[in-house]
This record gives C-alpha cells, sequence and structure tokens, in this order.
C-alpha cells in the first residue's frame, strides 16, 4: 500500500550533502552556514542554526560552484522561501534546525 499523504512532492528529491553560505533577504550583511540535505527542481532541504520562520525568504549561495557539474554545484546560487521547519535531533549541542526552502521558479540541473 502506497502513502501518498507521505509524499505529496511535485518533483522528486535526491540527497545532496553539501555546503552554503545562507542570506536572510531581509538582513543581507549576515552570513550563516547552512548544508544541503537534498534537493529537487522546486526546492530543497537543509539544516543551519540559524533561526528562520515559515515564509521567510532567503538566498542560498553555493561554496562549491562550478558550471561544468550537474547537480546544485552548477548554479551560483538559489533563492526561495523556508515552507517547513524542524529541530534536527541529530545536532547535539550545537541547535541545528532542519528547513525545507522552496525556489521562487523551478530549477533545471543539467
Amino acid at each position: 500500500i502506497m502513502n501518498y499523504e507521505k509524499e505529496k512532492r511535485q518533483y522528486p528529491r535526491l540527497p545532496h550533502d553539501s555546503v552554503m553560505n545562507m542570506y536572510r533577504m531581509d538582513h543581507q550583511d549576515d552570513r550563516f552556514y547552512a548544508q544541503m540535505q537534498d534537493y529537487s527542481q522546486g526546492g530543497l532541504s537543509m539544516k543551519t542554526t540559524e533561526k528562520l520562520v515559515i515564509g521567510q525568504l532567503v538566498y542560498l549561495e553555493m561554496m562549491n560552484h562550478d558550471n561544468n557539474v550537474k547537480g546544485p554545484e552548477k548554479h551560483k546560487g538559489y533563492g526561495g522561501s523556508v515552507k517547513w521547519v524542524t529541530p534536527d535531533p541529530d545536532s547535539g549541542d550545537n541547535q541545528f534546525y532542519k528547513y525545507g526552502v522552496e525556489y521562487f521558479e523551478p530549477v533545471t540541473y543539467h
């Protein structure tokens, strides 16, 4: 039996571990470390210690940007809005939060 409730995504997600700089659109002078967990054409999930709220606008800059690769590093950065948030129980004393970010528009990676 398939669980339709669990997977309501428009695009399939692919696991991907990559480091990013994260900027909040309302305060672009501050840069935060973020780590991508997975991605799709419509968005990505990441973890960071910065507290964000649903609806917050962010810009994510790829640290390992390379025009010649397939995948998230092909693009220099992504703009989007936070769609969900959850504490990361695996982060121990450094309290990380996991976020889902929906891109402003779908992205192709090839």
